[in-house]
């Protein structure tokens, strides 16, 4: 039923943009958050048992972003007992999407994204591995393997979503979240070049934002710096705007997030930006 709710409102948002008439045209503006939320362990692990997220809720709420790109988010597992996307989803009042990095015990692992605008399409692919103990082993690379594909099995994805422009008009924005590894420079190399290939990056369809935790710096990223522009980054926590050119944003944060009971909500601060299309 949840799911036909979100169709039946994408079907009147997009009649609405269609058939109302024309009012003054607006630019594509989306405030966007990143953050790799460490499974909801928080750093001390106090947090591993009943993996509440209230603190993680609020945190988001606070800067009322349209768009969350969650990166090291473990979903429906037996430790979790819940299905945490939905249940973030439910709580932010916005549109999930999973993209599976590999299956772990009864759930799985991987990234998210959230979005208040309805999704009209949506991807999501593996990026190439290949485990030294053979397939259906996604952790804990070795050897020369490891030294090509990396550590883990690790993921990409987007959706598609159609923003209002005007009373009667709106602009399709593709917005994209991965999560590359953390090994050798090789792994990150062919990520990047597969990213390329998975958002089309060299002729893009729609305007198009990346954010993730890409394990690296910047200019380490050729494939994307070449294509993109860096919007911004902290530590390895990065926005990234497509084709060059036509995103800007002059409020890029990287923000705290102590917990309350002393530790941090993770190791990685959130990072946000007012995306801007130009």
């Amino acid at each position: 039923m949840k799911l036909l709710k979100h169709i039946i409102r994408a079907g009147l948002l997009c009649g609405l943009l269609l058939t109302t008439a024309a009012g003054k045209a607006q630019s594509v503006q989306l405030k966007v958050l990143d953050w790799n939320v460490l499974s909801f362990e928080m750093t001390d692990k106090s947090n591993q048992i009943d993996f509440i997220i209230d603190e993680y809720v609020a945190l988001i709420k606070a800067q009322n972003p349209d768009i969350v790109c969650i990166n090291e988010l473990e979903t429906g597992t037996s430790r979790m007992g819940k299905e945490k996307l939905t249940e973030l989803a439910a709580r932010l009042d916005m549109y999930p999407y999973f993209i599976m990095s590999y299956p772990k015990d009864v759930g799985f692992y991987g990234n998210g994204i959230l979005s208040k605008y309805p999704i009209l399409n949506s991807f999501s692919a593996q990026f190439t591995y290949k485990h030294a103990s053979g397939d259906g082993n996604y952790q804990w690379n070795t050897g020369s393997n490891y030294n090509r594909y990396g550590y883990d099995q690790r993921s990409i994805g987007y959706i598609d979503i159609l923003v209002p422009t005007s009373d009667s008009d709106g602009q399709i924005v593709r917005i994209a979240c991965a999560h590359y590894d953390h090994g050798p420079n090789a792994a990150r190399t062919l990520q990047s070049n597969e990213t390329v290939t998975y958002l089309g990056l060299d002729d893009p369809e729609y305007p198009t934002l990346l954010l993730g935790d890409l394990n690296t710096s910047a200019s380490s990223l050729p494939a994307l710096t070449e294509r993109g522009d860096h919007i911004g980054v902290s530590w390895v926590d990065h926005i990234f705007g497509f084709p060059k050119g036509k995103w800007t944003s002059s409020d890029f944060k990287s923000l705290p997030c102590p917990s309350a009971g002393g530790a941090y909500l993770s190791d990685h601060n959130p990072i946000t930006a007012t995306m801007v299309l130009k």
